[in-house]
């Protein structure tokens, strides 16, 4: 699934591509991809701004409509400036007045597109938790939120009503460059290995924005190429950590998670 850094390439991409035109139509092409409660579409208008929450996308017009984009598992938004057609994996199409296209691939059709007034957003997130680069990241913030959840720290991570954007692979990456097991309970984290949390979660999703996200299976920016992240990653997917110690691999919470036992701390500080 597409995390905070994949979706922020994404954003970022769609900025240049997108903001200033206008939306002519917006195509389901498969049902239950496109969601709105308007009794017909609106009217868009041009795109005055892209931008993220958590792992959302938000295309914002003028005509105060947003279309959220949440790319789920394989989901993936593609430029198309000519006439490429249409594969049995593209769900929706978004159709701007200049003739380009942003096609919403999907090969598992979890991904959604909800088409929302503008006023609706304040709603539409509330559940979500803080984003990672907010002031509101802080010791005191993960403190409050941990102190009387015995839920080992890896399943937080993945809690998007506690973190927004965070998913597996970046949960993995950053629990061992903390040095801090999955598996250890949040409540008996120390405020020391809070801050360390926050900084390396910031240090390593500032790196993989800017090698433009982790491309294992499905990722791909708005042009159809790769991210770069992949390569620098030090403990998902590996056998042997980068302290050459074997990698141990274990169910957390229906996921795969890779840690190291000789390098991550079970004990408490």
């Amino acid at each position: 699934m597409p995390e905070l850094p994949e979706v922020e390439t994404v954003v970022r991409e769609l900025k240049q591509n997108i903001v200033g035109k206008s939306i002519v139509k917006v195509d389901e092409l498969r049902p239950d991809t496109v969601f709105h409660d308007f009794s017909t579409l609106p009217e868009y208008g041009k795109v005055i701004s892209v931008n993220r929450r958590g792992k959302y996308i938000i295309i914002d017009t003028e005509r105060n409509i947003s279309l959220i984009v949440h790319l789920r598992m394989t989901g993936k938004l593609i430029i198309v400036n000519n006439e490429i057609p249409v594969t049995k994996h593209t769900r929706a199409i978004i159709s701007f007045s200049d003739n380009t296209k942003l096609f919403f691939n999907d090969i598992r059709t979890f991904g959604t597109i909800n088409i929302i007034p503008g006023k609706n957003k304040l709603k539409f997130f509330c559940k979500l938790g803080c984003e990672p680069f907010s002031d509101e990241f802080n010791t005191e913030h993960l403190a409050t939120i941990f102190t009387r959840k015995k839920t080992p720290i890896k399943n937080l991570l993945l809690d998007q009503n506690c973190i927004a954007g965070l998913g597996n692979i970046y949960a993995n990456e950053i629990l061992y460059s903390c040095k801090i097991a999955p598996n250890r309970p949040a409540n008996i984290l120390s405020k020391t290995e809070l801050q360390l949390l926050i900084d390396k979660t910031r240090e390593i999703l500032t790196e993989a924005i800017k090698q433009n996200g982790t491309s294992i299976s499905d990722f791909r920016r708005v042009d159809n190429k790769s991210g770069s992240f992949q390569n620098f990653l030090q403990i998902y997917g590996k056998d042997v950590c980068c302290e050459g110690h074997p990698v141990k691999r274990i169910k957390s919470g229906g996921r795969s998670t890779f840690y190291c036992p000789e390098c991550q701390k079970e004990d408490i500080e």
